[in-house]
């Protein structure tokens, strides 16, 4: 993301994982009862990236476990999520609809927000490379 990149060179601490990634990560402190101290440990960067946010399904856990370090986030750090879904469609990754509204709340409330479409920029370099061959997404 490149907004990481001009908060690194800013001077700013930094941290980018995708969804699965910190999920796991938050299972592993789950599972050795240090899940706080992990959380704490990632809120220690200036700003904490998450990339891929609905990519696979969460189960139960894992969405209260991502919840978790959203509200424990919230007014405290700056998080920057990339998702290629709606908010609308949140719903359709995170198992209880009141914990995708409550999780929303918390990441829109002092939010600004980018909606991106048109064509991706690994498709279009991938045409480049290809010489302009076309190629589906």
């Amino acid at each position: 993301m490149a907004l990481g990149h001009a908060a690194v060179l800013a001077g700013h601490r930094v941290r980018y994982l995708t969804a699965a990634d910190l999920v796991e990560t938050l299972y592993r402190g789950l599972a050795d009862n240090t899940v706080g101290k992990v959380i704490e440990g990632l809120l220690r960067h200036d700003l904490v990236l998450v990339d891929e946010i609905g990519f696979a399904p969460l189960d139960d856990t894992g969405a209260q476990l991502l919840f978790r370090f959203v509200a424990a986030a919230y007014e405290r750090r700056s998080l920057g999520i990339a998702s290629h879904h709606s908010f609308e469609d949140w719903g359709r990754f995170l198992p209880e609809h009141t914990t995708a509204v409550s999780m929303l709340d918390r990441l829109l409330h002092h939010a600004t927000t980018v909606v991106t479409n048109g064509q991706s920029y690994r498709m279009r370099e991938a045409r480049q490379r290809r010489g302009g061959e076309h190629l589906t997404q």
